[in-house]
């Protein structure tokens, strides 16, 4: 029997442990299609629950062979508890794990989409101020994570086509083959050597510092 959206999310989430943590499905809605539900996650901590989800999301499970999964999501990475504690997971370097957890759920060809426009924290801001100038994507903090986690092809929804699909995000797809993660790999190491370049030419802000960083990180990661 096929299963529903609810139910993979449930085998590939539902209660995952984090350092200490765990993960918390809640709040599903139906979406557009019975392949498509709304989701949050809560973070768990000694049968506590945050105040507010640091996951907020929509999950396409995919159709055939040719429409792949994708999910879409903001994410809070400060969670609050009720008894006053809150933790910073992007300070406890939990975030590329739970973009890795969410990423499970993509196959090749799939793609994940964060939301960054509007939001409150230093690294969705970093990532706003990173492409509104022109840095390659995955340089920038949260295209460093999913770069990281596999992701190859990026877009910039900075100004969403015909305002329907939702607030500015940024877009990463899995490679379909090997074929398409050496050409995506090719690119970024002419798209790397070009922002590179570019910063020779003067003393770089605190911002460009730290995309030539992770710049170096990435071109570390291609053979």
């Amino acid at each position: 029997m096929l299963e529903s959206p609810e139910q993979q999310l449930e085998r590939v989430i539902g209660g995952r442990g984090l350092d200490g943590y765990s993960l918390e499905l809640s709040d599903f809605k139906p979406g557009r299609t019975e392949r498509e539900t709304y989701f949050n996650i809560f973070l768990q901590r000694e049968s506590r629950s945050s105040l507010h989800p640091i996951i907020q999301g929509l999950f396409f499970m995919g159709r055939g062979e040719y429409i792949k999964a994708w999910i879409e999501f903001r994410y809070a990475p400060i969670a609050e508890f009720p008894e006053g504690f809150s933790v910073d997971l992007e300070e406890a370097g939990l975030t590329s794990e739970i973009i890795s957890i969410l990423g499970e759920l993509v196959p090749p060809g799939g793609s994940i989409m964060i939301i960054y426009g509007a939001e409150p924290y230093h690294l969705h801001m970093e990532t706003e101020r990173g492409l509104k100038i022109g840095f390659p994507p995955q340089v920038t903090p949260l295209g460093y994570y999913l770069w990281n986690n596999g992701f190859r092809w990026f877009k910039d929804w900075y100004f969403p086509e015909g305002w329907r699909e939702g607030g500015m995000k940024l877009q990463a797809t899995r490679p379909l083959d090997e074929d398409v993660r050496r050409d995506r790999q090719n690119k970024a190491l002419v798209d790397l050597g070009e922002f590179i370049d570019k910063l020779d030419d003067h003393k770089p802000t605190l911002l460009e510092e730290e995309a030539l960083q992770r710049a170096k990180g990435v071109l570390a990661t291609i053979p």
